[in-house]
């Protein structure tokens, strides 16, 4: 399965929030319903209105019920507005046919179709399609763009102007702000659980040596570890997290063993911790591209929050989980990296 990474820029912000001003249109003037600043309301209830980038070579867009979170191909960042409707208006059906008749319906059943017939939505909205002819072509258009953008900057000053200017004749004729030194900002979903736990949190602090950003998503219903970082070391920290959710049980299983007196969740939940405590006594390097993710994380989660969480402690499972965590070994040829703090957000 193609994994489907979300992504962040100024460019992709700045297209997001064009993107939620087309939405707000779409819900106050063919779906005639209240809409504040980032939720819309049916009757006494109110929706949040979430939306993202993500690259996928077919999925176009997506509704994430459990996120109430609309998802965009990349490949939309060229699209003509009324394109970019459509795509919407797709699904917003998505939603409504969620808010109406709950997640276990057909995807594009008759439940479906009454949305779009409800609101006057033509066949083009049900299918929300986009020709791969096109879609190589934005492609392309945007890589154009970046090199142009790249060769404004060059010394010799004929070269650099006649850069800057088909650039700014590109990004007009599309009508996209486009930002130098813009390289996107990749998330992507790796650990999904119905809860938070001990173990998930230490995960994360180990994630955090492997240069990615880690982030507890909370959704309904459901929890989302969710990391943050280039795609070289998603790509890296995506095998660890999976690799640590399996193998931090067999080191529980074999801690059991050699201490017979570990046992209860106080006990189990401590020696994750010090799993954790004991990994990280290898270093946690700085870098700059962290850095860079902190300092954007406000404009990526609007709803960020940070809380500390009190816990009971066995002293003796943590100190055995220490000891485990310093011979942790996460299979030769991992490059070991760092990364900051984990943070709860909420969308619902």
């Amino acid at each position: 399965m193609y994994p489907m990474e979300i992504l962040y820029s100024k460019t992709i912000l700045a297209f997001l929030k064009k993107v939620k001003g087309l939405a707000q249109e779409i819900l106050t003037e063919e779906m005639s319903l209240p809409v504040g600043r980032s939720r819309f309301h049916i009757g006494a209830l109110s929706y949040p209105l979430h939306f993202t980038v993500f690259d996928h070579p077919s999925k176009l867009g997506y509704f994430q019920h459990d996120l109430y979170e609309i998802g965009i191909n990349k490949l939309f960042l060229l699209e003509e507005e009324e394109t970019i409707k459509d795509l919407l208006r797709h699904e917003l059906a998505h939603y409504m046919t969620f808010i109406e008749h709950g997640p276990d319906v057909s995807p594009h059943g008759k439940e479906f179709r009454e949305i779009c017939k409800k609101y006057g939505w033509s066949t083009e909205v049900a299918r929300a399609q986009v020709s791969i002819e096109k879609a190589v072509k934005n492609k392309q258009i945007v890589d154009k763009v970046r090199k142009l953008l790249s060769l404004a900057t060059s010394p010799e000053p004929k070269e650099a102007e006649a850069a800057t200017l088909k650039a700014q004749e590109l990004l007009a004729k599309y009508n996209v702000k486009f930002h130098e030194e813009d390289d996107p900002i990749h998330l992507l979903r790796v650990l999904q659980k119905k809860r938070g736990s001990a173990k998930l949190q230490a995960i994360a602090s180990i994630l955090r040596l492997f240069f990615v950003y880690p982030i507890f998503n909370h959704g309904k219903g459901v929890l989302y570890l969710e990391i943050l970082g280039d795609p070289l070391n998603i790509e890296v920290a995506e095998y660890v997290a999976h690799f640590l959710d399996h193998h931090f049980e067999l080191l529980w299983k074999e801690a059991k063993k050699e201490e017979p007196r570990l046992k209860g969740t106080v006990a189990k939940n401590s020696f994750f911790r010090g799993i954790a405590e004991g990994y990280e006594k290898k270093g946690l390097p700085t870098s700059r591209t962290l850095i860079q993710i902190e300092k954007s994380l406000a404009a990526i989660y609007p709803q960020i929050t940070s809380r500390k969480v009190s816990y009971h402690h066995s002293e003796a499972a943590a100190k055995k989980g220490r000891e485990k965590g310093k011979g942790l070994k996460i299979r030769e040829g991992l490059r070991q990296k760092k990364q900051q703090l984990a943070i709860n957000i909420k969308n619902c």
